[in-house]
């Protein structure tokens, strides 16, 4: 064989296999993920390239740093669910740990919070898509429930330090049936 149609056959084998693997990664995510709730706001911006989507922040965005934190790096979060069923960042490391409840973060070092040094967490999850029509009733359920100070609970599913967004609840309903019932 050629050296060129290797090259060539090597490159269409990559163009396939490369998304499959991340779709293959994220539906087994979804499949065998731990399922934990996160308290979040979730502000409804719209882009004409992306579309309608909810940006989904978790509550905790900041932490105290863990010793040998310096500059801007991955970080592991252990996760543990409170009475009230949300999940907590219960401890952080710099060093790669595993575990059901186990997320992989970014994290920056920003400063002093009472006395500690702390960090700016980043997650890997930021948008929850809806569909076109029920995203500005969802947007405006939002806004409403937050001035009322009720804030959205996200739902992640966990596995091997990966998450993947698979929900959002306002009072423990998933927002499009609310929505949808709003809408009736």
């Amino acid at each position: 064989m050629r050296p060129a149609f290797v090259v060539f056959a090597a490159a269409a084998v990559a163009q396939w296999f490369l998304p499959l693997a991340g779709v293959w990664q994220h539906e087994r995510v979804l499949a065998h993920g731990v399922p934990l709730r996160i308290r979040c706001s979730a502000p409804d911006p719209y882009d004409p390239l992306r579309g309608r989507f909810l940006t989904v922040r978790p509550e905790q965005d900041r932490a105290a740093a863990p010793v040998g934190m310096s500059g801007t790096g991955p970080i592991w979060a252990t996760l543990e669910a409170g009475a009230d069923g949300l999940a907590r960042i219960a401890s952080l490391s710099i060093e790669p740990i595993s575990g059901p409840n186990v997320i992989r973060l970014v994290a920056r070092t920003s400063g002093m919070t009472d006395g500690t040094p702390s960090v700016s967490l980043t997650w890997p999850f930021d948008r929850f898509y809806l569909n076109e029509r029920l995203a500005p009733g969802a947007d405006a359920l939002v806004a409403e429930r937050v001035r009322d100070g009720q804030k959205p609970v996200a739902e992640i599913r966990l596995l091997d330090g990966r998450a993947v967004l698979t929900d959002v609840f306002i009072d423990g309903v998933p927002i499009r049936e609310v929505v949808k019932r709003r809408a009736k």
